[in-house]
């Protein structure tokens, strides 16, 4: 199939192969941990177990406690509120300018939630002030002492406000995670944490449309709205910008685009064995990182994942399709894991189970204990 034909056809478990791959769920992982975060664009991180493994999956020798080092002590990666307003690992050096893309447009979505705490425009104002003034050369201020420290300074601190203020401050550029402290999360200045500004893309807007495609192609225009959360003529704008660096490919008559190194790649990748099972952690990238999600997960199991709540499970995958999903029970030795299956597993995926799970013990340095259900979705 060669990437500069206009005419790549292809069905939907190839896509999902080829969409696995690009988000290094597949053979090819990284070696470190800025890698593993950069090859899949972002890392969804509002669950801790969820970035961990988000990292864990996609790369091959490191640990946990690597992925802690690069976030609290080699500050490699950041974490930060991103993507459609949620929060996110990235390589620290791209923080500022995906912050400068998109920071104003997602913090606007939020400004009913502000009214409705009754934090008014001089109050958000001054709450910026309030974290520029108090952690100025180099301080730190924990997610425990957050509400304290805005009541001893006047500014709203009841109820969500704390949250949503931290929230607001870092979606404009004020402030990040820093490293934890006691276990906690902490916050700091931007400039602080990341006194190195890094190398600031020509053009922003079409620098992550093109590492949206590079980690999430095949995929659509509006795939890429959807992972951005930013307004239509934003994200046209961007796509529009390298549409011509992309390589078309028709999904069961649907349009879409990869980049043409993946575009290259297809007929490898296909030619490799398939019934590749991996297991995946909460709020996965690969299950998110599209508007619909059909390709990876037939429909009437959309709400085995997101049962509502924000949600979204750990989840059993072959070849990119949901079999699957997981829950996970702390005990004084390790985890005790439950696996539900939705179709019979044969031999070689029950192998290949047991191998994933032998990997996330590997990598989490824990025990796991797992056993496996099969439940109809009839």
């Amino acid at each position: 199939m060669p990437a500069d034909s206009a005419a790549i056809s292809l069905d939907w478990s190839q896509a999902r192969r080829l969409r696995v791959h690009a988000q290094g769920l597949g053979a090819h992982r990284a070696a470190n941990v800025a890698d593993a975060v950069r090859n899949a664009a972002a890392i969804q991180a509002q669950d801790r177990l969820g970035w961990l493994l988000g990292v864990g999956t996609r790369s091959v020798g490191l640990t946990a406690a690597d992925v802690d080092r690069a976030r609290n002590v080699d500050r490699s990666i950041v974490r930060s509120w991103l993507m459609r307003g949620t929060l996110h690992l990235v390589p620290a050096e791209d923080l500022r300018w995906i912050l400068d893309l998109l920071g104003q447009a997602m913090d606007s979505k939020a400004l009913k939630r502000r009214a409705d705490l009754g934090i008014s425009d001089e109050d958000h104002a001054h709450v910026l002030q309030f974290f520029r003034d108090h952690l100025s050369g180099g301080g730190s201020i924990k997610r425990t002492e957050i509400e304290d420290a805005l009541s001893a300074a006047g500014l709203p601190h009841a109820g969500q406000a704390p949250r949503h203020l931290l929230r607001t401050a870092s979606m404009l550029g004020v402030i990040c995670f820093g490293a934890d402290h006691d276990d906690d999360e902490a916050h700091m200045l931007i400039d602080d944490w990341l006194p190195n500004p890094g190398l600031q893309p020509p053009d922003p807007a079409a620098e992550l449309t093109r590492r949206y495609f590079a980690a999430y192609g095949p995929a659509t225009a509006a795939d890429f709205r959807w992972w951005t959360g930013l307004p239509a003529a934003d994200t046209r704008r961007g796509f529009e910008a390298i549409v011509d660096e992309l390589t078309p490919v028709s999904v069961d008559a649907t349009a879409m685009w990869m980049t043409p190194e993946a575009a290259s790649q297809i007929d490898q990748v296909l030619a490799a064995p398939d019934r590749q099972l991996r297991v995946v952690g909460p709020f996965d990238p690969y299950l998110l990182g599209y508007a619909k999600r059909e390709l990876g997960v037939p429909d009437p199991l959309l709400k085995r994942i997101n049962a509502g709540g924000g949600m979204i499970r750990s989840c059993v995958l072959i070849d990119g399709r949901l079999v699957g999903t997981w829950d996970r029970r702390r005990r004084a030795r390790g985890l005790t894991v439950m696996v539900t299956c939705f179709e019979d597993l044969p031999a070689d995926a029950r192998t290949q189970l047991d191998a994933e799970f032998a990997e996330i013990a590997r990598f989490l340095k824990t025990e796991i204990n797992w056993s496996l259900e099969v439940e109809s979705t009839a």
